[in-house]
């Protein structure tokens, strides 16, 4: 007869007990005592005499691979070995937090742990001294509450067994010495770094740690190595006294309420396939064709964020870890215990819910900071600057062999500053970072984090936590009797930023305002106040860059005349033989602004660079938010708002502050969303996922391109527009462009521009019938290419020779506009030494045009004597601008007149003026001349197929431009 399942389990479970009550009244089970619960337990035994069980034969995890371990591991999870081998356990089931309505408030599911023999003697000894190598911890998991699993057979445990974490002691692999794994039963090993690269499931540095952070031994403080980071405790385990610590549980899991599953990586029957190639933007290849179509399977792909896996360690030389390591606890957190650092525009406040993470690392990764090392743009260019270097000195191969490493380098110290540093920390004797490393992964038979592979980890992870949260103002000398803003700007540029001491990492609130021991106990990083976080020194840095200009070589003969050049504090070594110039000039145009604060210290308008590009609030029209300044926690640890655990540090020391005031934005707020949508389209070639893993929100990158065009539309520039008639058919329109940001705008490398395009339209006689453009300059394709009157291509776009000059026609700065084929473009144009227009950052002998809006309270003079020099001029117009009036009054606005003869079949009264102000990241002719310097790179290679294959329709950026703010009005009649 077929017998019902849960009929056989309940007569089991009757015999069963009925055995027992006959074993007790007949003597012969061990005797028992009580605790204050009532409840019989075990009298102290004797650790002399204890069955501890064997050791597993499991390798250490840091000697071998991730995939390497895990295979084994899994199997002895799944055999359930640890059983086998007599390892200590719980007394049973016990839950991890209270169970209420129907959902689980604990850190974890139900658990039942069983303990290795060297934890065993851990724990016998008090928990003192450390925890030996290959000693393991693992908790089996179960559906939430554990009193569903009451009656239930030891024997049948394993039917509801979900899954497991695991702690296997391993001092080697990290600061905090543990390997973490979260498998599910049948787990099996996935291999993390190909396409959708998900987060893994094993390895040293889990979020895991984010909680047992909070734990404390005997006597440890929390950078003290037999701090041993978990919770165990005697009184859970068989054979000892006590009772495990018991939390609320109602009856709604009794009432059919749907059971809780473990949060664990699914086991994929494939790995999921590659994006579907979208077919080329309409009218690319006519523009770009130096370079055939490429095919996706042939494109040298960056390494998946999955390599990007450096640890803090005890290792004496280490001075870096990636971001993720910062990830644990600076992420957005949902329910339970959230929302923390993440707005949810639904009901929903679950994992994966719909909403806006605006933590720190949430933010961070989907900024051109987040993405520095994985920039293809970064790539593309510095592949050209090489290109070219190797043809120039081709008669000097070692020169030009030192010269293309140095100047790779030098892009390094920003674009892979921590991967660049960290190298050159180990390798005191090696000239420079070589940009291979970038693609330098860790062996499938290594592990993540070391050897050459950490270089490139690190490098990839670009401007990462690390780097802003270490750096400290540069100690000038007593001997040295420049100004201090003068000594800095001469010793700190291009990237040559100056970090504080080892071990220490500082943030914006006071020493006395955080609680510092989880990261301290987690990473060895001591969190201090420092105010230089505030300072926009801090982005001078990277934001300053002087480079050299290898087409003027200084003249070594009249040395002394050139001392200057060739003594100077910021000049890379390797290229002192070299006039230098100011290729990005932003932290200096904000000095000369009305919004400095470093001469001026009382400046009552002062706004620091982290004024505007760190948001305090948040605005989404969309879901009706407008919050001016959030408040909430900046960290989610296992602090006081979390269940009760064993063996916590004292609850003062763990008091997380919900910040009411001085929370900032990590979104770095910008416009360059031509990068993001890259990264949002090729996340296979780029190797980003668009997936969270803290908090499960798939919308990090929308949020960013959707912040850029809310700060472009606000914050950047303000337009207006008025027209007058001046005879029949002709037209005055005067349109005043003003600049809002505390820089040029553009601002940041040469090749980023703006432009007006100013439309006179016949508006719609009726509705339903079309409107008609009947005068307009500034149109473009969908290439974002401006056209003339005939719908071309203007001649200026590529720079094409005019017939009989032969010389490169460009767009001037014009004041008054008279034809189409003028347009008022915002940009920097340099020429080499051959008097061509050149997009190398190191061959600009002269600047041809820079009209680039001034920010407002600029001055020819400056704001003091310390800007001076070659640094002040930086942030001067250059020719064009710099004779029209509106460049030299300080209100950083630009004036264009428009004399439009129009048509004679026009209806005056019908005429509108439309003027609107775009921007471009990206221009054509930069990214023509790219792939015309370098067509067989593999990084030019790649960026051609990212930007031929890019859909931008219905995005923020359709026709390859950002609109930043536009203004209408009406023409009367004549009168």
């Amino acid at each position: 007869m077929d017998v019902p399942l849960w009929q056989r389990r309940w007569w089991q479970a009757t015999a069963t007990g009925f055995l027992a009550m006959l074993l007790i009244c007949g003597g012969f089970l061990p005797r028992m005592g009580t605790h204050s619960g009532g409840a019989p337990v075990p009298t102290d035994p004797d650790p002399r005499t204890l069955e501890l069980g064997r050791p597993s034969d499991l390798p250490l995890p840091s000697r071998i691979s991730v995939a390497q371990f895990e295979e084994k591991l899994f199997t002895f999870l799944n055999e359930r070995k640890y059983v086998e081998l007599g390892w200590r356990r719980d007394k049973s089931v016990r839950d991890a937090g209270p169970y209420l309505e129907g959902r689980s408030f604990g850190t974890h599911p139900a658990v039942r742990v069983y303990y290795s023999p060297g934890v065993m003697r851990w724990l016998l000894n008090g928990r003192s001294g450390t925890i030996p190598d290959g000693e393991m911890i693992i908790k089996e998991q179960y559906p939430a509450p554990a009193i569903r699993h009451q009656a239930t057979l030891e024997s049948d445990l394993p039917y509801s067994l979900e899954s497991w974490t695991v702690m296997v002691k391993d001092a080697a692999g990290s600061h905090d010495g543990w390997f973490w794994s979260n498998p599910a039963k049948g787990q099996r090993v996935v291999d993390n770094h190909r396409y959708p690269f998900a987060d893994p499931i094993s390895g040293f540095g889990l979020a895991c740690i984010r909680c047992h952070a909070a734990t404390q031994s005997p006597g440890a403080e929390p950078s003290h190595p037999a701090n041993e980071f978990t919770f165990a405790a005697l009184r859970n385990i068989e054979g000892f006294p006590g009772t495990p610590l018991t939390f609320k549980t109602d009856d709604s899991w009794r009432r059919g309420a749907k059971e809780e599953k473990t949060e664990v990586v699914a086991n994929p029957t494939d790995q999921a396939p590659r994006p579907e190639p979208s077919r080329p933007s309409v009218g690319f290849p006519s523009f770009f064709d130096a370079i055939k179509p490429v095919d996706r399977s042939q494109l040298s792909v960056l390494p998946p964020v999955t390599h990007d896996w450096v640890v803090s360690s005890r290792e004496q030389g280490q001075e870096f870890l990636t971001s993720n390591q910062c990830m644990s606890c600076h992420a957005g957190l949902l329910a339970p215990f959230g929302p923390t650092m993440f707005v949810p525009t639904g009901a929903s406040a679950e994992y994966g819910a719909k909403g806006w993470d605006v933590s720190p690392y949430g933010e961070w990764r989907w900024t051109p900071m987040g993405l520095a090392g994985r920039d293809p743009i970064v790539f593309a260019q510095i592949e050209s600057e090489v290109k070219s270097l190797c043809k120039q000195f081709e008669a000097e191969p070692d020169r030009a062999g030192k010269l293309c490493a140095t100047l790779a380098d030098t892009c390094m110290r920003c674009h892979g500053s921590m991967g660049k540093r960290q190298f050159a920390i180990d390798h005191p004797d090696a000239s420079s970072f070589s940009v291979d490393h970038i693609h330098e992964v860790a062996d499938p038979a290594a592990h993540l984090g070391h050897g050459n592979a950490k270089y490139g980890a690190l490098a990839r992870d670009g401007v990462g936590c690390v780097v802003c949260h270490r750096m400290q103002p540069r100690p000038q000398p007593a001997s040295d009797h420049r100004p201090y803003l003068q000594y800095f700007l001469e010793t700190s540029n291009t990237g040559n930023f100056h970090l504080g001491k080892k071990g220490e990492i500082y943030g914006p609130f006071k020493d006395d305002e955080i609680a510092s021991y989880a990261m301290e106990h987690a990473t060895g990083l001591k969190p201090k106040h420092n105010a230089f976080l505030k300072s926009s020194q801090l982005c001078a840095s990277c934001h300053t860059v002087v480079l050299p200009n290898v087409d003027r070589p200084l003249d070594l003969a009249n040395s002394s005349e050139h001392a200057d050049e060739l003594t100077r504090g910021e000049v890379v070594p390797e290229f002192r033989k070299f006039h230098h110039h100011v290729e990005q000039a932003t932290y200096l145009e904000w000095l000369n602004s009305e919004y400095e604060n470093e001469i001026n210290t009382q400046n009552p308008r002062a706004k620091s660079c982290q004024d505007c590009h760190m948001s305090r609030g948040l605005k989404d029209e969309k879901h009706g938010i407008d919050i001016a300044q959030l408040q909430t926690k900046i960290a989610v640890i296992q602090d006081t708002t979390y269940p009760e655990a064993e063996n916590l540090v004292a609850s003062d020391r763990l008091k997380v502050r919900s910040r009411e005031t001085g929370f900032r934005r990590h979104n770095f707020s910008g416009l360059n969303a031509f990068l993001l949508e890259m990264f949002n389209q090729f996340d296979d070639v780029l190797g980003v996922p668009k997936a969270d893993y803290m908090s499960g929100s798939t919308q990090g990158i929308d949020h960013a391109v959707e912040h850029m065009a809310q700060t472009a539309r606000d914050d950047v520039a303000s337009l207006a527009v008025a027209a007058d008639w001046q005879g029949p058919n002709r037209l005055t329109a005067r349109v005043v462009v003003a600049n809002k940001v505390g820089h040029r705008f553009p601002s940041g490398v040469g090749f980023r521009r703006a432009f007006l395009e100013l439309a006179i339209v016949e508006t719609a006689k009726a509705p339903g019938e079309p409107e008609r453009t009947v005068w307009a300059s500034g149109l473009t394709n969908d290439q974002g290419v401006l056209l003339g009157a005939d719908g071309q291509p203007l001649p200026t776009e590529f720079f094409d020779r005019d017939p009989g000059t032969g010389r490169q026609r460009f767009q001037q700065h014009h004041e008054i506009i008279t034809s189409p084929d003028q347009v008022q473009v915002y940009e920097t144009l340099l020429h080499d030494a051959k008097g061509e227009f050149t997009t190398s950052f190191v061959r600009s002998c002269a600047t041809v045009k820079d009209n680039r809006l001034l920010p407002r309270g600029w001055r020819p003079e400056g704001p003091g004597p310390a800007l001076t020099g070659r640094y002040l001029k930086a942030t001067h117009p250059g020719p064009g601008a710099s004779e029209d009036p509106r460049y030299q009054d300080g209100s950083g606005s630009d004036e264009v007149t428009y004399r439009i003869e129009l048509p004679g079949s026009i209806d005056p009264a019908r005429l509108e003026v439309r003027a609107t102000l775009y921007y471009q990241a990206i221009p054509p002719y930069f990214l023509r001349n790219l792939f015309e310097t370098a067509p067989d790179g593999p990084a030019t290679r790649r960026l051609h197929h990212l930007t031929s294959q890019l859909n931008l329709k219905g995005t923020a950026i359709e026709d390859w431009k950002l609109r930043i703010t536009a203004a209408t009005c009406a023409v009367k009649a004549q009168p």
